[in-house]
């Protein structure tokens, strides 16, 4: 990524005024300092709020850009609250994708992804959130509960006693969402087997219509959630078997983690898990110290995927995440798992099904798919409110010995 401004403390990032849309940039005194020496849950939490269909769709008296009318000091004050900060962030005309301390943050003009692992408090962006769009976009809502989707999940926990009290166990989780949105529309789900992996999944929402909500791509989201990661593979991401790969380092002018992130996301072909045409993708990464890997990826301009690893071994996890909708999932997710080669995974699959009901060949393509090496031993498929199925298989690595 070559940034179009730098930084050169979060201050200064803070007290940029002007409009970020298209704009990329590094927070260069974060990028440099960031140690992870401290971190253990990778396990993320995953916010998702829609407030119109699209871009077309954006309530009545909001600026035509939507959510990215909002100044980077007011995403910095949110991020606050849920204890992460920006490292770096990419542009393209439909999205801005902020590789975080602690994750990722994507913002369209008409909803926002927020993922953030640790200890971060993900659910307290819900109150910065209604104050930013109240100011800068003339949200005339007196609170959140008319908001067009909202999606919540997370992966259980490794180590659960470590969260805030209001992120630490599920029933708190929905506590909390139930202050923003109305309970009585709110589908909770916990999916998987409880004395292993599992998924905690929230959907809420309205089904008020829109003008061009008819004729817009259907809405979609794969996820995959893996630990136990190969100590060969895992052990790539970690700071130490790189020293020395850039003996010219000005730490005046770059940082050793973006350089490095770029190079780890090349060398690993981790720039290679989704098919695009050439030249449709824009790529931000990141090597976190002593060890780690975050990663953005901005997709023919207008989808994302993300991918987070923590090496760690005795807890080490991975994801990956897009929306992307072309092309074989199938063969995406066997790119992501033969590249890290987890012990054990699962997916989770979330797709806006037509109209008529008829199943997506993706999602079939998805639900039947094999995984080369590994042995499928869950497959649970829900159909939900607003047309939307979900589909969640779980995958343990086949013994050698076998």
């Amino acid at each position: 990524m070559t940034p179009s401004i730098i930084f050169k403390n979060e201050e200064e990032s803070r007290h940029y005024q002007g409009s970020t849309n298209d704009l990329d940039f590094v927070n260069h005194e974060l990028s440099v300092n960031l140690d992870s020496t401290s971190a253990f849950e990778g396990p993320e939490k995953l916010l998702e709020i829609w407030f119109a269909p699209s871009q077309k769709d954006l309530p009545l008296g909001w600026p035509s850009d939507g959510l990215r009318h909002i100044p980077l000091s007011g995403i910095e004050d949110m991020l606050q609250k849920v204890n992460c900060s920006i490292l770096s962030k990419i542009s393209s005309p439909a999205l801005d994708a902020y590789l975080l301390s602690e994750s990722s943050l994507f913002v369209f003009a008409h909803k926002l992804i927020l993922k953030t692992c640790g200890t971060t408090t993900t659910l307290f962006s819900l109150e910065p959130l209604l104050e930013l769009v109240r100011k800068y976009c003339h949200y005339s809502e007196p609170n959140l509960m008319n908001s067009y989707r909202v999606f919540y999940s997370r992966r259980s926990f490794m180590f659960p006693d470590k969260q805030h009290e209001v992120q630490k166990c599920w029933p708190n989780e929905l506590a909390w969402l139930d202050r923003y949105f109305p309970s009585e529309k709110a589908d909770s789900y916990v999916v998987g087997n409880l004395a292993t992996d599992h998924w905690h999944f929230y959907m809420n929402g309205t089904n008020r219509d829109f003008q061009t909500e008819n004729h817009i791509e259907p809405d979609q989201t794969l996820e995959i959630l893996m630990t136990d990661l190969d100590p060969v593979a895992a052990g790539g991401f970690e700071m130490q078997r790189h020293s020395g790969e850039f003996p010219h380092l000005d730490p005046a002018a770059d940082d050793y983690g973006h350089l490095l992130g770029q190079k780890m996301l090349r060398l690993q072909k981790l720039d290679k898990i989704v098919d695009v045409a050439s030249g449709k993708s824009k790529h931000d990464a990141f090597a976190f110290t002593p060890c780690g890997f975050s990663s953005n990826t901005i997709l023919e301009d207008k989808y994302y995927c993300t991918l987070h690893i923590t090496p760690e071994r005795g807890w080490s996890y991975a994801s990956f995440e897009t929306n992307y909708p072309h092309g074989s999932k199938v063969k995406m997710i066997n790119k992501v798992i033969q590249s890290l080669r987890p012990s054990r995974f699962f997916i989770s699959f979330i797709q806006e099904i037509g109209k008529s009901g008829d199943e997506d060949f993706s999602f079939g393509a998805v639900r039947d798919g094999t995984i080369r090496d590994y042995e499928r031993h869950a497959r649970i498929v829900y159909d939900l409110r607003f047309n939307y199925r979900l589909l969640y298989c779980y995958y343990e690595k086949i013994a050698d010995d076998q």
